[in-house]
């Protein structure tokens, strides 16, 4: 068992978990742009139903209230693009973690395949020593 075992463990964890919070910030982000299509899709129907309306007549009161009503829709896509934005920024920052734990574990697996290279070389020195002292054992004086 390596020294770095433990660590490629406990980094594989790490990027697990990073992944899980990147995968649900992306499925937050989407799911608000999805909202914010429903609301710019309520407010062109609303739109156009009132054109039609008012191409058959409508009246001051009717006119102010879809005016007042229009104004509450376009705040409530600003706000809810605003929920866009921070949901984007949240999936960045997610992101960002889990490259920087796909870093590190990468890291670790590099330092291992390191020492175990290192490791086999001291091996094959310890072998061919034990193998030049054998033989120089063997030889007759």
């Amino acid at each position: 068992m390596s020294k770095f075992d433990l660590l490629i463990r406990l980094a594989n964890d790490r990027l697990d978990a990073a992944a899980e919070r990147m995968r649900k910030a992306q499925a937050a982000q989407q799911q608000a742009e999805n909202t914010l299509l429903q609301v710019k899709g309520f407010i062109q129907d609303y739109q156009q139903r009132m054109l039609q309306q008012g191409q058959a007549g409508t009246s001051v009161a009717q006119w102010a209230d879809f005016r007042l009503f229009m104004q509450k829709l376009g705040d409530a896509e600003q706000q809810q693009q605003r929920e866009v934005d921070r949901a984007m920024q949240r999936f960045l920052m997610e992101k960002q973690a889990w490259l920087q734990q796909r870093k590190q574990l990468k890291s670790y697996e590099v330092l291992q395949a390191r020492e175990k290279v290192r490791l086999a070389l001291k091996q094959r020195r310890q072998e061919q020593k034990a193998l030049d002292e054998f033989a120089a054992r063997r030889k007759p004086d």
